[in-house]
């Protein structure tokens, strides 16, 4: 007979998914509870002090809304406002105990304990303002089964009793529901610590890899993508060929108009390549007025194509704003990368060809072809 390991039945049992695993430990935890409070209750079958048949039913009721609970944080069936069933699953455990409360006759007033113990599972999940909802939800459930307990059958349920029992939960609720709204604002205290380290680390994050001025990738980050993408190419094959731009006459912008004017028209060449260019496509700043375009999965003469539509897009960048009359054009150098060949010998001869196109009279894009010494 194979035997099943505790970690397989658990996996089994409550997912190796994260994002259910966390409710069905909720729901574990709810279901040993009442599982105690129903031997409880069997037990006041046993002295005497709850009828078998009513018992029974709770029993039944119980056990199947367990199941029904199970099977709502096991398929994610919660609704938008409650998706890990937390909130009902609340609810329906203090609906639970008025009708334990209602079943215990003589020791009614030692379920009030469990009426109230229903608030701790909220005091971390819920807002304070929830809590103290659902103390008030709770005690008028309470009060009203107290009041029906006590005009169905006065002899089990003294007057006296249910009062005195009903004032002693008022205040540990109470208590218990100012306990939930501090533990609320600690709460929303470490949210907002959490949401300041996030924004601080993303900003760390693009310091590290995005470049000051363009937001565009820098070299070391855009060389680490390009390097990962090399390898990719080699595991599966697909061309991926690499272009370097060159802003033609930049240092004459930068000595007419000013630095101010150049770095606007840095940043204006960035954008528009950028969104002219596919998401998948990488662009860097090189360095100066120099940026790399690496192209995965793409053959020479549609990464030749993509450039064009770069031209064409910074032909339509308005750029009157910066100097009336201003032009903005490159020259590129276009390869496709060989197998074995590293990104920094593809960027030399990328640099190579950018140079021959500048030599041609620039706004022109020159494919470099590998020498044949090397193909071998």
């Amino acid at each position: 007979m194979t035997r099943i390991s505790p970690a397989t039945l658990a996996a089994l049992v409550l997912t190796t998914d994260p994002e259910r695993r966390g409710p069905l430990r909720l729901w574990v935890i709810a279901t040993v509870t009442y599982v105690l409070y129903t031997a409880l209750m069997w037990l006041q079958v046993a002295l005497g002090y709850t009828p078998v048949v009513p018992a029974a039913w709770f029993t039944l009721v119980t056990a199947g809304v367990s199941a029904f609970f199970y099977a709502g944080c096991r398929f994610g069936w919660g609704p938008s406002w409650d998706p890990r069933l937390g909130m009902a699953q609340l609810f329906v455990g203090v609906v639970f105990m008025w009708l334990a409360y209602a079943l215990a006759g003589p020791v009614s007033s030692a379920t009030l304990v469990i009426v109230a113990s229903h608030l701790v599972y909220a005091l971390f999940s819920m807002t304070a303002r929830r809590v103290w909802q659902l103390v008030l939800g709770s005690l008028i459930g309470l009060g009203a089964t107290m009041l029906l307990c006590h005009w169905l059958q006065p002899e089990r349920y003294p007057a006296g009793e249910q009062v005195m029992g009903f004032l002693y939960t008022v205040l540990v609720m109470s208590l218990i529901a100012q306990l939930a709204t501090i533990v609320a604002k600690m709460n929303d205290g470490l949210r907002t610590q959490r949401q300041k380290l996030a924004e601080a680390l993303e900003q760390v994050r693009l310091l590290a890899t995005r470049d000051d001025l363009t937001q565009v990738h820098n070299r070391r980050h855009v060389l680490e993508l390009m390097q990962m993408e090399q390898v990719r190419h080699e595991r599966n094959g697909a061309p991926l060929c690499l272009a370097l731009l060159d802003i033609d006459f930049f240092k004459v912008i930068n000595d007419t108009y000013g630095h101010p004017a150049g770095d606007q028209v840095l940043q204006r060449f960035a954008q528009t390549t950028q969104q002219v260019l596919r998401a998948g496509d990488l662009l860097g700043r090189w360095g100066g007025e120099e940026f790399v375009v690496m192209f995965p999965g793409t053959p020479c003469h549609q990464a030749e194509v993509a450039l064009e539509r770069v031209r064409e897009g910074l032909m339509q960048c308005p750029l009157g704003d910066i100097a009336n009359g201003l032009r903005l054009t490159f020259s590129a150098g276009l390869l496709r990368l060989e197998p074995g060949e590293t990104v920094a010998h593809a960027v030399e001869r990328a640099d190579l060809a950018m140079y021959r196109a500048k030599a041609a009279g620039r706004d022109r894009t020159e494919v470099d072809k590998l020498p044949q010494r090397l193909r071998a």
